[in-house]
């Protein structure tokens, strides 16, 4: 009995050794219960995003489904996540210094306004009540696209996610993900210009790509810990993600589909389909790669613990 206890607090020393002087990666966010983080967290861009695209083309059904993806999927991750629903009231008891509070706020807005301004587009269309929840929930929607990239940038011991970026890689993710729903819904449903939402697609898949680029340099030259995760993401154990899920299939698929439809109007609606799900296989990728590579920075330098 003493020798295993000796043992586990040997172990527990050497794990907090490492912790404290090596690179250590964050897990939480992204493995086991993790993973419903994870999904929040991109189906919150996608989500609001989505409603800011529909509300552009003026699309009911668009908003619709941007709203039962926010309250279903998101809302459902988070209170999986979360483990104990009944206790979620006290997240939202902080705003003042809470960005996860606030980010709780930001989807309650959402949902709530935006039940609000469906039923008046619905039954009042046109009326001045519909134009002001129509405001309020497009606020909202670009708040819960926003936020998650606040909350990592705001974890000051994970080098990686310490960029004014990646609030704005976010945003821009959560609108692309928005044109490629409503590529689909033009194509199923209509309502929606079909030559507009892939023009959007196309636009947003540069500028993605030049803000995955830009963001990369920006953290790869601050810190070890920093340099660190972007070579996890170039060609260590990210890489497989990085490569083929963000760049391969997130970005190179969908612009040689959307410029091939700019050349041509004979792309099929399946080559399409075929597009928009890269984008959003894309969109998870890059959440995923961000979470995976938050790693903690040493609290001691190397030669100090020495």
């Amino acid at each position: 009995m003493r020798v295993q206890y000796s043992l586990d607090s040997s172990l527990d020393t050497l794990k907090i050794h490492k912790w404290m002087v090596g690179y250590t990666r964050q897990t939480e966010w992204i493995e086991r219960r993790g993973i419903f983080l994870w999904i929040a967290f991109y189906s919150g861009g996608l989500a609001g995003g989505l409603y800011l695209v529909s509300l552009f083309f003026n699309s009911l059904l668009g908003m619709f489904i941007s709203w039962l993806i926010m309250g279903v999927i998101k809302g459902g991750a988070h209170f999986v996540y979360l483990g104990k629903p009944l206790r979620v009231w006290r997240i939202i008891a902080h705003p003042q210094t809470s960005w996860l509070s606030r980010g709780f706020i930001f989807v309650l807005s959402f949902v709530g306004f935006g039940a609000i301004q469906l039923a008046l587009s619905y039954w009042m269309a046109g009326s001045a009540a519909e134009i002001a929840f129509k405001v309020l929930t497009a606020i909202a929607a670009f708040c819960v696209t926003f936020y998650t990239g606040v909350i990592l940038m705001n974890v000051k011991g994970v080098p990686f996610w310490n960029s004014v970026l990646l609030p704005v890689l976010f945003v821009a993710c959560g609108l692309l993900g928005g044109f490629g729903l409503a590529v689909i819904i033009s194509l199923t449903a209509g309502g929606i210009d079909l030559h507009t939402a892939e023009a959007g697609s196309r636009w947003l898949l540069v500028i993605n790509a030049l803000l995955i680029i830009a963001y990369l340099w920006q953290v790869s030259r601050r810190e070890v810990t920093a340099k660190l995760t972007v070579l996890q993401q170039i060609k260590g154990e990210n890489a497989l993600a990085f490569w083929l899920g963000v760049v391969i299939m997130g970005i190179i698929i969908p612009l040689a589909i959307a410029i091939t439809g700019m050349v041509s109007d004979a792309v099929p609606s399946s080559v399409l389909l075929f597009g928009v799900a890269c984008e959003i296989i894309g969109g998870l990728s890059l959440r995923y790669c961000v979470l995976r590579g938050g790693a903690y920075k040493p609290l001691v330098a190397r030669g100090t613990a020495a």
